[in-house]
């Protein structure tokens, strides 16, 4: 198979893929502020700025930045940690676990949505391509 021709085959539609809601949603919790609310609420709550940072891969000003966001808007608070008051903990407001809560159904309502119009059996072929695409990928890290 000539790899190289499928890929470029391919591009306008993952150009497609990354303008529709579910993509779209997608991106909006895999970076930036809602993902920092999703792992906040859902996975561990109380990491400290540095964990953060290093759990997202990205710049240490581009935390700050985020969570400057979050502390202003009230989805998220700074505080001391009890056990060592040199380290700063964030933890997610009630709001932010509201905000967090509503975008990541909004996701899985869109992504129901576009799964369900392409039907059953495409659907979990999709599954099955998407899963196996996500190891290859986590493979060559």
């Amino acid at each position: 198979m000539d790899y190289k021709s499928c890929a470029k085959e391919s591009i306008p539609y993952l150009k497609w893929m990354r303008k529709s809601a579910a993509f779209r949603n997608l991106g909006d919790l895999a970076e930036g502020e809602v993902a920092v609310l999703l792992y906040l609420s859902f996975e561990r709550d109380g990491l400290s700025a540095g964990e953060l940072t290093e759990l997202f891969g990205v710049a240490s000003s581009r935390t700050a930045a985020i969570l400057n966001r979050l502390e202003k808007k009230g989805l998220a608070k700074r505080e001391s940690d009890p056990t060592d008051r040199r380290r700063i903990r964030v933890f997610v407001t009630p709001d932010g676990r509201g905000v967090a809560k509503e975008k990541y159904e909004d996701t899985v309502d869109s992504m129901a949505e576009l799964l369900s119009s392409l039907g059953e059996e495409d659907a979990k072929s999709f599954l099955r391509i998407v899963r196996k695409a996500s190891e290859a990928g986590s493979q060559k890290k």
